[in-house]
């Protein structure tokens, strides 16, 4: 690992902080404003909206502008949400801030988790791209962790965490800023055109298995982090905020753990595993309820995270090695497009709970995580049967095809 690895990965850590600090805070925001479940999911998944077709555009933009070029300014967003978030006194003001967390996150997530790949030496790029998984995971499990604790003995419960993120971003820009960049604007990039970076022949076998399988994971995550922290505290009434965020903490930082788990595992067979067990596991929050429990919760989080850890270390490490740096960003911003994709449908358990009830939401979710887990076992994995890493073309090729483009 080289030292732009490890500044990429600084900046990586500091801006997903900020995401996630706000699950621990969502009871409070439901409690001050008087808003519903329904709002409170939609507040937490509004920024998948920009989310989703930023970072489409800026994968496809990073291959052929640069990395930094979106990275810095990614940056600066993220620091202004913070801003808005400790400053807010509306729920307006908290639909803005979570506009400009998706416009960051989409603007720096895969192309940042490209920009650590770039740096790392050819022989590093898989321990690169599992690290940058580690480091996502543990970023976004330190936001509600952090943020539980400041706000359950902290001043100022709805403000203070934000204002001690933004000390740590101006951190992660000034690591990102000394960093070198890895892939130099083209002199002619042609015509902009959107494309996933998919190698020829895969995007079938993508699609069905990879896809789907981190679809589900952030779809177990995106409830554990809106739905369950409101379960926790209206059902189950445990109203300490620094449990409610240890349990966003356990879902998304112990997946930090899964490379030092699986060290040397193929990563197909990684997210065989983690869609298997994550989705069986996610049962636990239907028991906790039956039983009035909430040490099941924060169990089902701890296991969930290290499972889901799993899928992430498969994704990540697939993307990171199956294409050429020039397509990187495009593939790694369509595998975190796919994750922040399965945070949509917690909207609806949102909705479905003022309806119906949290623990029978809750049950709906657990059988829906299993179905899409089906998927992934009985069709994705017969049409991703193997793991292909990119070769590059040797030499005497390349010179043949630098022949043939000037002849043309």
């Amino acid at each position: 690992m080289t030292s732009g690895s490890w500044k990429a990965l600084i900046g990586l850590f500091v801006l997903t902080m900020g995401t996630s600090t706000l699950t621990p805070l969502l009871p409070l925001y439901k409690e001050h404003f008087g808003i519903s479940t329904a709002t409170a999911t939609l507040l937490f998944v509004t920024y998948t909206v920009t989310v989703v077709p930023t970072m489409l555009i800026a994968g496809n933009l990073s291959d052929r502008l640069g990395r930094k070029r979106l990275l810095l300014p990614s940056l600066a967003i993220m620091t202004l949400a913070s801003l808005v978030f400790s400053l807010a006194e509306s729920v307006p003001m908290l639909f803005a801030g979570r506009v400009l967390q998706g416009l960051a996150i989409g603007g720096f997530l895969g192309v940042g988790a490209a920009f650590v790949v770039d740096h790392a030496r050819t022989e590093s790029k898989a321990l690169a791209a599992a690290l940058a998984g580690v480091f996502f995971r543990l970023g976004f499990g330190l936001g509600p962790g952090l943020a539980g604790v400041a706000a359950q003995y902290g001043p100022n419960p709805r403000h203070f965490a934000f204002q001690v993120h933004i000390v740590l971003m101006i951190a992660g820009i000034i690591a990102i800023a000394t960093a070198a960049e890895t892939l130099l604007r083209r002199p002619d990039p042609g015509r902009f055109r959107i494309r996933i970076g998919v190698p020829p022949g895969q995007a079938l076998g993508f699609l069905t298995f990879v896809a789907p399988a981190i679809f589900m994971m952030s779809f177990i995550e995106g409830t554990f982090l809106s739905v369950v922290p409101i379960f926790v505290f209206d059902t189950l009434e445990v109203r300490n905020l620094a449990l409610i965020g240890l349990i966003g903490f356990l879902t998304l930082a112990l997946g930090g753990l899964a490379p030092f788990l699986v060290r040397g595992l193929d990563p197909r067979r990684s997210l065989i595993i983690g869609v298997t067990a994550s989705s069986l596991l996610s049962f636990l929050i239907v028991a906790s309820s039956l039983l009035d429990n909430v040490a099941l919760v924060v169990a089902a989080a701890a296991i969930i995270g290290v499972t889901n850890g799993f899928l992430l270390f498969g994704g990540t490490v697939i993307c990171g090695i199956i294409v050429p740096i020039e397509e990187r960003g495009k593939l790694m911003s369509l595998l975190y497009m796919c994750a922040y994709s399965g945070t949509i449908p917690t909207v609806a358990l949102g909705y479905m709970a003022d309806a119906i009830g949290l623990s029978a939401t809750l049950f709906i979710f657990s059988c829906v995580a299993v179905a899409i887990a089906g998927f992934v076992l009985t069709v994705g994995r017969r049409n991703f049967a193997e793991v292909i890493p990119h070769e590059p073309p040797p030499p005497a090729e390349m010179a043949t095809e630098i022949i043939t483009m000037e002849g043309a």
